[in-house]
């Protein structure tokens, strides 16, 4: 029997057990312990700290672990390439996806291989007195190896960048940040797949954010995107030249770019070697391509040969979207639509179930604050953005403030 360790016990990992299960696969999870979904899932727990490298390839090796992977989180990764590399398992070099993961290595390797990235400065907690900006404001702070928009500020005033800079630092694990200078464009999502260095494009997406005051936040991810031929293959000439430059041996990538159709000029924000999250990668890109993607991510990993251009041969062309949204600050009041929301047969998937009346309700300041998502389908992207006015049409929400006022729920 394969045995499959999985890296992580949270809501992004619940696809991946969920299909090794279906195969048979013996699935070990590692994690801190805590109320994380995956510890239900799977057929054995050992309660690590997923930096805790060393500590796990012990455990594996002693176990008899013949596979492992994670999906849809950037802090996973490492670990899954260095528990890899270490037993000689499939998967990718320790050292390449690190490239990847931090925001300060991963703008030099774009530097290097010439893809249009911010300008930018990588800044150390010593540093933080010295910083020294010479492009021009706004800038966006943020921690070098975090994710889920923890830590991100954008500044523009030179006054405020100590403080958000002493945000960013106290949310990265290694002390470390990076300012880069602000890029006004509409920003586009690039799903593909990498195997052998060879890179295959899924779809691309078109991500809209909540209208907030300081902090980044999307509240949709709508594929496919209407960015035009000419920019989308310039984008995947970039995607290329990085598969070519680091060489992973096979890996779903989740890249971020922004781009202003005025001037054609393009910047990259990141890319990561794992599925996009809030089930990108497990629900969206089946959804809109018809490749169940996560299934060729788990056939690499055991090790099985995989005809990947015969894949994508097959790709079809629909849409799908993830939709979120956020409560105004104070206590809900009332909550209606949610069955009626659940029925409505283009909706895949609806993580609403925690309204309640009474909850009380705090301002979204990072991603994993917002409500939902609502995973939508539709045959084309004009079926799918009727399907989404008529999900923000069913499901109704209000919350009384600290003033008093009653407020409805926020979708933009």
């Amino acid at each position: 029997m394969d045995k499959l360790l999985i890296i992580g016990a949270g809501i992004g990992q619940e696809p991946i057990i969920q299909k090794a299960k279906a195969r048979g696969v013996h699935v070990t999870v590692v994690s801190i312990p805590g109320p994380y979904p995956c510890f239900g899932l799977a057929d054995d727990i050992v309660y690590k700290d997923i930096f805790d490298r060393d500590g796990i390839v012990e455990m594996a090796r002693k176990k008899g672990i013949t596979a492992v992977v994670s999906d849809q989180n950037d802090l996973m990764m490492p670990t899954v390439a260095y528990v890899a590399e270490k037993l000689s398992l499939p998967g990718n070099r320790f050292d390449t996806v690190m490239s990847y993961c931090n925001k300060n290595s991963f703008r030099n390797l774009c530097d290097k291989v010439g893809i249009p990235s911010p300008k930018h400065i990588a800044i150390k907690s010593e540093d933080v007195e010295v910083c020294n900006i010479v492009f021009p404001l706004p800038w966006i702070v943020k921690p070098a190896d975090s994710q889920s928009s923890i830590g991100v500020k954008k500044v523009n005033n030179p006054e405020d960048l100590n403080a958000a800079l002493m945000v960013a630092l106290e949310k990265s694990p290694t002390g470390s940040a990076i300012v880069e200078e602000f890029f006004e464009g509409r920003e586009v999502v690039c799903e593909g797949f990498i195997n052998e260095g060879k890179y295959y494009l899924l779809s691309f997406a078109d991500r809209r954010y909540f209208n907030l005051k300081g902090v980044m936040i999307p509240s949709q991810t709508i594929f496919p995107s209407t960015l035009s031929e000419t920019i989308r293959n310039r984008i995947v000439g970039y995607e290329q030249a990085l598969a070519n430059s680091t060489k992973p041996s096979f890996a779903i990538t989740h890249s971020e770019y922004l781009v202003n159709e005025l001037t054609g000029e393009i910047r990259i924000v990141e890319t990561a070697l794992r599925g996009g999250g809030v089930y990108i990668s497990s629900d969206l890109i089946p959804m809109a391509t018809g490749i169940d993607i996560n299934d060729v991510l788990l056939d690499k990993s055991l090790g099985i040969e995989v005809n990947v251009d015969e894949v994508f041969k097959n790709r079809s062309d629909r849409a799908s979207a993830y939709v979120c949204f956020y409560l105004p600050e104070g206590i809900v009041q009332s909550v209606s639509g949610v069955e009626e929301l659940k029925a409505l047969p283009f909706v895949r998937k609806a993580y609403i179930d925690d309204l309640t009346i009474g909850q009380q309700t705090m301002p979204p300041t990072y991603k994993g604050a917002r409500k939902g998502p609502i995973l939508v389908q539709g045959e084309n992207r004009k079926d799918l953005e009727k399907n989404i006015l008529t999900v923000q049409e069913t499901l109704k929400v209000t919350v009384k403030t600290d003033a008093g006022d009653i407020c409805n729920i926020c979708w933009s």
